[in-house]
């Protein structure tokens, strides 16, 4: 009998240590800020959640707000301040107007905006370290975005950008992977 419990045992090994072994790197690297305990997966997961409903929500098919082109090229140096500077303000403006139409919705909303603060602080705490340098490039992109936004009014500006957040996931997993070489 305890042969058999043994052998249970020594198949099932495998499967745990082969999900530990494959489970995503939470650490993360924007320039010379290391952010540990980041999950993208938790982060695409989160807009997955509210991306039919947001996306559905824009009427505005002629704007874009984050437009790739002012994302890419940014030198990796400055790509913690302009993250630290995008999170910013998705938290203080983009999640503060967005007007969800369900409780469902709210929630699903509010873990992502949740997340997006939690990395907004590591984020504080490299600058504050002198770890995340913020430049002409970085500064005047997130600019670009931020005029964009305020032409807009509130609530449409909001629920466009959060329908476009996938690109800012894009971005975000562009640097971490350029991080790696």
């Amino acid at each position: 009998m305890m042969t058999g419990n043994r052998l249970s045992c020594l198949v099932f090994l495998p499967f745990v240590f082969g999900g530990v072994l494959m489970t995503e790197s939470r650490r993360l690297r924007f320039g010379a800020c290391e952010l540990s305990g980041v999950s993208f997966q938790e982060l695409r997961d989160y807009f997955g959640a509210i991306r039919g409903a947001t996306q559905t929500q824009d009427r505005m098919t002629d704007v874009v707000l984050l437009k790739r082109v002012a994302l890419q090229g940014v030198p990796i140096s400055e790509s913690c301040c302009l993250l630290r500077h995008l999170l910013r303000f998705y938290v203080e403006s983009v999640f503060r107007h967005y007007e969800a139409t369900s409780s469902l919705l709210r929630r699903r909303t509010s873990r992502l905006s949740n997340s997006f603060l939690s990395i907004k602080g590591k984020l504080r705490y490299c600058h504050d370290q002198k770890k995340c340098s913020c430049g002409e490039e970085s500064t005047s992109r997130f600019q670009l975005i931020r005029e964009e936004y305020e032409k807009l009014d509130r609530n449409s500006a909001a629920n466009k950008a959060l329908s476009e957040m996938d690109i800012l996931l894009v971005w975000m997993e562009e640097i971490k992977n350029m991080e790696k070489i």
